[in-house]
């Protein structure tokens, strides 16, 4: 809109658009839609062809604007419109039933438009098709009728994966988790958990208090806390030991920190605790969550003999086999809360004492922090339960709708939202805001089912208030079924026992494998992935399912915050001069890199240190290799969408640097390197081995990820060249470059789908029995690409 050429180059550019899922668009995106079509040589009537259905707009809460469709036909001139009819999910019942509901909205297409017609076609069939309207004498019977009339499917044959229960709040499928444990039913099902209540997360707070009394000397609270903290299972501490420690306390008129001090099992733990006490004014906080958690020991903590056992506690390998839904759990809870308090005051180095007042102004407003495990699309043997705005897109044999009452969906909906407003520049509204747009979710909800769908309310909730049913639901042709549940004494007890349990039952999903199949759906192969996952000295595929694919939270290494920090440096050098076609300054290069280290919030005392290494590295570099630089080069290319397979291996990655030959079709690729340089690829020690091992196997995964890729599998990557930034003690810069024969690419292809159906499938090797050495890995290597 403000840019004349940019917006006359991008219509020529685009002259043919398609829009799916209309109906879900926004303003802004009805304006660059405008913006793309407005050209005046197109007379009104661009290449612009739209696909959606008003009756499934259901998004206002994320922005979306039913209008843009209701509109399209007066904002564009003699448009053809299109009506599909033929439907190839649903039995004619379920349409004839779902119709009955959308006709009742108020603005549609159908009441605006005379001749259009959207009766659906059914174009399946099958002998068991119904639709059942069920009515409960309370919440807890519907929820027992839902369950026993899936458990009955289940029994004669039905797949649990072909049943779907869908709510229209969250909060109304965790009240049936209870329900579906007790049957012994799996569920499939988004978990959300407030992190704040974890054990993990209130241990770790536990903790930090304790070591942020003690550093500002408030031992009277330290003593306070110290029992609750050293009752807790991780410590490992007997009780009659901690028995003792406060009998000596309260005898001697002293502190148990005092008495800790002299007493030979307390002392490691005392000296730690009064080391990471010391550690708080100078530490960022992302190494002291570290320390707290015991991820790694440093020199300081490996010198007292003493490292938090937290981490083992909670993360440990025979957590991870035995309780791998709490384990998942606890990790996500752990990732979240890292994850916001980067986000919180970002502009301030974070200390233990942040962590605190970030807790606690989470308590004071009564927020949490919210994590998610998203369900499983489509998981084997367990049952899907879900929204009906997460239904979308998805179908299934037999639909159950639940709670099917009027304050939940028809006019009687109350909420504390739908009293507050937006800005009138901000066009959001509450989800199901309106009873149209309840309506038309109910609607996208009832379409779900291929066969046989059962719609459920009950005449009072849990706290016996009458209830009634959707008010779109009292008109002809529906009428609900009552069906009694027979109770004894002991069903009624066990009722009442699963309504009590409700908050914190949650059902086992099932195994490892189960529980990361979101993970792995979207999963896609990286060089570094390879790296970890062949590298026996550091944990081979056990450490990579930890580090790499569950992605334990830990602070970077300053060895890594320095190369972050280098390569954002490089980055912005090449980008200034591909846009503005000339070198940026080298007085400029320099400050840049002091920012990007700056944002690494590393300890003070490292953050001068790699600060003069980086600066003189990166001076004598370009003195080297700036005249080298081009506007041609490409800097950090993404192949996150460019469907790179070998195999069966989907790859992705980022090329710090490609020169592209578009004449010849061929590339190089240069891979930048911040650690000490080497002048061949042989290596003195066998820590150089392994490190100029995976360097060479990454040149080779980017050959192989860039000749498979969607946009350039017609070039050659012709050259790999590992880039180094730091000079040598002569001060020259070093650049070693590859080449591969087809058999050592055809070895490593292998190689690659070997490691990609181990993680897939999730079938990782033991690696323990190898040497920790780079023959080792030679070793690991061979033996997976033979089977052994």
């Amino acid at each position: 809109e403000t840019q004349p050429d940019l917006k006359f180059n991008i219509q020529e550019k685009y002259q043919y658009i398609m829009v799916d899922e209309f109906q879900d668009t926004n303003l802004a995106q009805a304006r660059i839609l405008h913006n793309l079509t407005d050209n005046e040589i197109a007379n009104g009537r661009p290449n612009i062809l739209v696909v959606g259905d008003d009756d499934q707009a259901i998004y206002s809460f994320q922005g979306a604007d039913v209008s843009n469709i209701l509109n399209f036909r007066t904002n564009y001139r003699d448009v053809a419109l299109i009506t599909l009819t033929d439907n190839y999910r649903s039995a004619a019942v379920i349409l004839e039933k779902s119709r009955s509901i959308i006709v009742q909205g108020g603005d549609r297409l159908e009441t605006r438009i005379p001749d259009l017609n959207k009766t659906l076609t059914p174009h399946v069939s099958s002998d068991n098709d119904q639709v059942e309207y069920v009515e409960a004498d309370n919440a807890s019977d519907e929820k027992t009728l839902i369950v026993q009339s899936i458990a009955a499917k289940i029994a004669t044959g039905a797949a649990a994966s072909s049943i779907a229960v869908l709510a229209r709040r969250h909060s109304e499928i965790i009240s049936l988790l209870p329900y579906f444990a007790d049957a012994d039913i799996p569920v499939n099902y988004e978990r959300r958990d407030n992190v704040l209540e974890l054990n993990v997360i209130t241990h770790i707070e536990l903790v930090s208090r304790v070591i942020v009394a003690l550093y500002e000397s408030r031992h009277d609270e330290v003593n306070a806390m110290l029992p609750e903290l050293m009752t807790h299972p991780a410590w490992k501490i007997d009780p009659v030991s901690i028995w003792k420690l406060s009998l000596n306390a309260k005898n001697n008129h002293t502190t148990w920190m005092e008495v800790m001090a002299t007493t030979p099992e307390f002392v490691a733990m005392h000296t730690w605790l009064v080391t990471m006490a010391a550690a708080v004014e100078h530490t960022p906080l992302e190494l002291m969550l570290d320390k707290v958690v015991g991820k790694e020991g440093t020199t300081t903590e490996s010198a007292i003999g003493f490292v938090s056992p937290l981490f083992d506690y909670f993360f440990s390998v025979e957590k991870l086999d035995e309780q791998p839904d709490e384990y998942l759990a606890y990790l996500e809870a752990l990732r979240s809360i890292r994850a916001k308090l980067r986000e919180y005051e970002p502009n301030e180095e974070p200390r233990l004492q942040t962590f605190l007042e970030f807790i606690d102004l989470h308590h004071e407003l009564g927020s949490t922090i919210t994590s998610l495990r998203p369900n499983v699309e489509q998981l084997d043997g367990a049952v899907n339960l879900m929204t009906a705005h997460k239904s979308k897109g998805l179908e299934f044999d037999h639909v159950y709708i639940a709670n099917a009452i009027d304050t939940t969906w028809g006019e009687r909906v109350r909420s504390r939202s739908s009293m507050i407003s937006y800005p009138e520049n901000l066009p959001l509204s509450p989800s199901g805001g309106s009873l149209d747009e309840r309506m038309r979710l109910f609607f996208v909800a009832m379409t779900r089912a291929k066969k046989q769908l059962t719609i459920s309310y009950s005449l009072a909730d849990d706290n016996a208030k009458k209830t009634l049913p959707a008010s779109f639901l009292n008109i002809d042709g529906w009428q609900a079924t009552h069906t009694p549940v027979v109770h004894t004494m002991e069903t009624i007890v066990r009722a009442a026992e699963l309504r009590w349990y409700e908050p914190v039952v949650a059902v086992d999903r099932g195994t490892m494998k189960d529980l990361l199949a979101p993970l792995l759906e979207r999963y896609k192969l990286s060089a570094t992935h390879v790296g970890a996952f062949l590298d026996v000295t550091r944990g081979g595929p056990q450490g990579f399912l930890l580090q790499n694919l569950l992605m334990f939270p830990q602070a970077k290494s300053p060895q890594a915050a320095y190369g972050t920090a280098i390569h954002a440096t490089l980055q912005r050098a090449h980008s200034h001069l591909a846009a503005i076609e000339s070198h940026r300054a080298v007085e400029d290069i320099l400050p840049d890199f002091e920012s990007n280290l700056r944002d690494q919030h590393l300890p003070h005392d490292q953050f001068q240190t790699y600060l003069q290494k980086g600066s003189d590295s990166l001076q004598v570099f370009l003195q080297h290799k700036y005249i080298d630089f081009k506007t041609t080069q490409k800097a950090e290319l993404d192949f996150a969408s460019e469907h790179s397979i070998v195999g069966d291996a989907h790859l992705t990655g980022k090329l710090d640097l490609v020169d592209i030959d578009t004449k010849a079709k061929t590339m190089t690729v240069t891979d930048y390197k911040t650690g000490k340089p080497t002048r061949d690829w042989k290596g003195k020690t066998d820590y150089e081995k392994i490190k100029l091992h995976k360097y060479r196997q990454q040149l080779m995964f980017y050959k192989l990820l860039v000749e498979h890729s969607r946009n350039y599998n017609t070039y050659t990557v012709e050259n790999g060249c590992l880039q180094f930034v730091e000079p040598t003690r002569d001060g020259d810069i070093i650049g070693l470059n590859a080449t591969f024969t087809r058999e050592e690419l055809d070895q490593f292809s292998q190689l690659l789908q070997k490691i990609w159906h181990c993680i897939k499938t999730l079938q990782l090797p033991d690696t323990s029995g190898y040497e920790q050495t780079y023959l080792g890995i030679l070793q690991f290597e061979e033996d997976l690409l033979s089977d052994n």
